[in-house]
C-alpha cells in the first residue's frame, strides 16, 4: 500500500509546483474571521503529560499491520519515540514523534529493525466527512536529512471494515522526505500510487523547518490545500473523477507519523545504500537523537 504521497492538481491532471509566500506562524490572515465562526468538532493541543489515549491509538508495527512503502522502521508504543514537550520554542506544548537508532530491534511479528518511530491515529475514536483539518507542526529541525519522512494524512474509515485501500480513499495533508519543499495528494481507485493527483509545495526562501500550519477544506466540491492560510493546491470533484471514483462523502480519520526511508523518499533521493531511501548522513542523524517532529496542534471545524 503506497499511503498517500500524492495530490490534486490545481485544475490541471499534471502535478503543480509552486512557491507561494506563507505567512509567519500564528499570523492572521483576512479569512479568520470567517474560520472562527466554524464550529471546532476536535481540538488537541498535546498539553498534557502524555498522548490522549481517547483521542488517539498508538499503532505498533507487527501487531495490527505490518511495513508498508519499504519503509526502514518499525512502529513502537514507547515513550522512547512519542511522547509531549512543554514550553517548547514556538509552542506551549507539543507532541513529539522521535525515531531513534535501534539496530537488531524484533518486532512482535518476527521482523527486524534497525530504527524505531511513531504512528497515531484517531481511527475508531474520531472521524469526520467534509470540513477543514489543519495541523501546526514542525518538520525535524536543522540541517536537511534526506529521507526523513513524516505526514499528517488522512484514511477512509472503512479500511478497517472491510474496504480496502486505496477504495477507502486518502487525503495527504502534508508530506515531507528531507527535501526544501512539502507534499499534498489525494489517493483512490484509478489514482493511487503515483497518483497525478498532488502537488509539491516550496517555500520560496523560507524555513520549511519553521513552525508553519498545514490544513485541507474538504466539501462535496473538492479540496483546497493550505500552508498558513495561503492556498497552495485545488482539485475539484469533476477532476478527481477524470481518473476514478470519488471516495470522499464517508468519514475519514487523522493519523500523524514519522516513516524512515522507503519507496517515496527512494523516488526522490534514489538512495539504496545503506538503506532503502536513506543515505548514511541521515543515519548519523537519527543516532545522535537529532530528528524530531513536533505537532503544537490539530483542529477540525465543520460548519
Amino acid at each position: 500500500m503506497r499511503r498517500g504521497r500524492a495530490v490534486q492538481a490545481l485544475g490541471a491532471a499534471a502535478a503543480l509546483l509552486v512557491a507561494l509566500p506563507v505567512l509567519p506562524a500564528g499570523a492572521q490572515s483576512a479569512d479568520d474571521t470567517d474560520a472562527d465562526a466554524a464550529a471546532v468538532v476536535f481540538f488537541d493541543d498535546f498539553t498534557g503529560p502524555g498522548i490522549d489515549r481517547s483521542n488517539w491509538t498508538v499503532e505498533v508495527t507487527g501487531t495490527n499491520f505490518g511495513t508498508v512503502n519499504n519503509e526502514q522502521q518499525a512502529y513502537i508504543d514507547s515513550p522512547d519515540v512519542l511522547y509531549t514537550v512543554q514550553d517548547v520554542e514556538g509552542a506551549t506544548g507539543a507532541l513529539a514523534v522521535h525515531p531513534r537508532y535501534r539496530p537488531g530491534t524484533v518486532a512482535p511479528d518476527g521482523r527486524t529493525y534497525d530504527f524505531v518511530s511513531g504512528r497515531i491515529k484517531t481511527q475508531d475514536r474520531h472521524d469526520w466527512t467534509y470540513g477543514n483539518v489543519a495541523v501546526r507542526l514542525r518538520l525535524p529541525q536543522g540541517s536537511q536529512a534526506a529521507g526523513l519522512w513524516p505526514a499528517a494524512w488522512m484514511l477512509g474509515s472503512s479500511i478497517g471494515h472491510g474496504t480496502p485501500w486505496p477504495a477507502s480513499g486518502e487525503i495527504d495533508i502534508m508530506e515531507s522526505v528531507g527535501e526544501p519543499f512539502t507534499n499534498v495528494s489525494l489517493h483512490g481507485p484509478g489514482y493511487s500510487g503515483d497518483t497525478p493527483l498532488h502537488a509539491r509545495q516550496y517555500f520560496d526562501g523560507l524555513d520549511p523547518w519553521d513552525w508553519h500550519v498545514y490544513s485541507v477544506d474538504w466539501s462535496p466540491q473538492g479540496f483546497t490545500f493550505f500552508i498558513d492560510d495561503r492556498q497552495i493546491y485545488t482539485v475539484s470533484r469533476a477532476e478527481v473523477e477524470r481518473y476514478g471514483p470519488w471516495v470522499y462523502d464517508d468519514p475519514q480519520f487523522l493519523l500523524l507519523n514519522f516513516a524512515l526511508g522507503g519507496d517515496y523518499p527512494h523516488g526522490v533521493n534514489g538512495v539504496s545504500v545503506p538503506y532503502h531511501g536513506i543515505p548514511q548522513s541521515t543515519v548519523d542523524v537519527v543516532a545522535a537523537e537529532e530528528a524530531r517532529y513536533l505537532v503544537d496542534w490539530v483542529k477540525v471545524e465543520q460548519n
